[in-house]
């Protein structure tokens, strides 16, 4: 079996960009992935301005000024200060030619035109420079950047109305088994209702660079499975299945795929989601995930999803799970786990810093105890967890 680090990284490198681009309009750009670098247009700031709301002053050297106007933001007239004189100034406002400094509101006394200030100004004191954000030319965002709010509102800063952006990635999302029932249908004995897939697709909702194809439940059947996911293959970029990759006479995805195309690997060295597999049909990445609700959930968020913002055209590292480190408030002695493991956890803040302590309910099976996690756990194989010892988590 795999490491699951070395699978991570191996998912990854294999994971390359396997969609096209398109121009959108700036509303409709947010949480897609930008297709070309995004380059300044103009300085930021764009010209001179105040930091502050107070006085723009000419002559350091006098112990009062002469107020002989005011400049408010978005003025466009442009004003020049003679030695001895000052204006009001607010924030955001255009800087006066010759202005030395702007003394803060707060430091400043005024009777009648008079100004003077408690607090001794020095040179350049309050003012934004042209240029000292960003340079023309310079570049704003990367290719393969995630247009969130923040880059949303970058771009919208230099006068940009419409971004290049990739594609969607269309997600086919297929569960296995016979023993699964739709949400809208009756169970029968034995049965139960299929959870993953739900899950999966909640989970994918998420983000706006991809569209979603709901591919519904793969009854055991080899037949039925080769042809649909064939099918699919021509009108998905990626295929999710939860279900049947294991090594059972009824798992039946694994055969299927290989008749298609090719597993690249299968079997990873953690718990919970031993059975996690990737590999192709033509072009087409497909991705076979555990049947148990959290495992395949464990290992859609910690494998399938940085798999698929990298298909979708974000850079690797930006595409690797979110993890900082936390001390654990429990004890793993002796650790006799032979696979890594990923606990489900909850996490709190102290003056000592953040410390987690895994759920009760453990089970592979258990998602209600996956519910109420906030973190997963990085508990290496047969590693002793000592309380106080830094672990890393996973946010969730």
């Amino acid at each position: 079996m795999m490491d699951f680090y070395q699978g991570q990284e191996t998912l990854l490198q294999q994971a390359s960009r396997i969609v096209d681009s398109e121009i959108v309009p700036l509303n409709q750009a947010a949480g897609r992935i930008l297709a070309q670098p995004l380059i300044a247009t103009a300085d930021a700031p764009a010209f001179d301005n105040s930091a502050m709301d107070g006085y723009a002053v000419c002559g350091l050297d006098c112990t009062a000024w002469q107020v002989i106007g005011t400049a408010a933001a978005g003025d466009t007239q442009q004003l020049t200060l003679q030695h001895g004189q000052a204006v009001r100034i607010y924030t955001g406002a255009g800087i006066p030619n010759n202005t030395d400094a702007v003394i803060m509101q707060e430091n400043t006394s005024v009777n009648g035109d008079s100004l003077c200030s408690t607090r001794t100004p020095a040179t350049g004191d309050n003012i934004r420079r042209r240029g000292e954000e960003l340079k023309q030319g310079a570049t704003l965002l990367e290719k393969g950047a995630l247009l969130n709010a923040q880059a949303i509102g970058l771009a919208a800063s230099q006068g940009a109305n419409e971004l290049h952006v990739y594609q969607k990635l269309r997600v086919s999302v297929f569960t296995t088994g016979d023993e699964l029932v739709s949400g809208n249908s009756q169970l029968q004995q034995h049965q139960i209702y299929d959870s993953n897939r739900p899950m999966l697709q909640a989970s994918l909702s998420e983000y706006a660079f991809i569209e979603i194809i709901d591919g519904g439940i793969l009854p055991d059947k080899l037949d039925i499975i080769t042809n649909t996911l064939a099918k699919a293959a021509d009108n998905s970029h990626s295929i999710i299945i939860s279900g049947g990759a294991s090594v059972g006479d009824r798992d039946l995805v694994k055969p299927a795929l290989q008749q298609l195309g090719n597993i690249e690997h299968w079997k990873l060295a953690i718990k919970p989601g031993k059975p996690f597999g990737w590999g192709n049909i033509k072009q087409c990445r497909v991705m076979l995930l555990p049947g148990n609700p959290v495992a395949s959930f464990v290992t859609f968020k910690l494998l399938g999803l940085p798999a698929l913002q990298t298909a979708a055209g974000r850079h690797i590292m930006q595409a690797l799970p979110e993890c900082y480190q936390a001390k654990a408030a429990f004890n793993i002695v002796p650790n006799q786990q032979k696979r890594r493991e990923f606990l489900r956890g909850t996490i709190r803040f102290t003056n000592n810093g953040p410390e987690v302590q895994p759920l009760a309910k453990q089970g592979s099976h258990m998602l209600s105890g996956c519910v109420d996690a906030q973190v997963l756990i990085d508990i290496p194989a047969q590693t002793d967890i000592q309380h106080g010892q830094w672990v890393t988590v996973y946010p969730i």
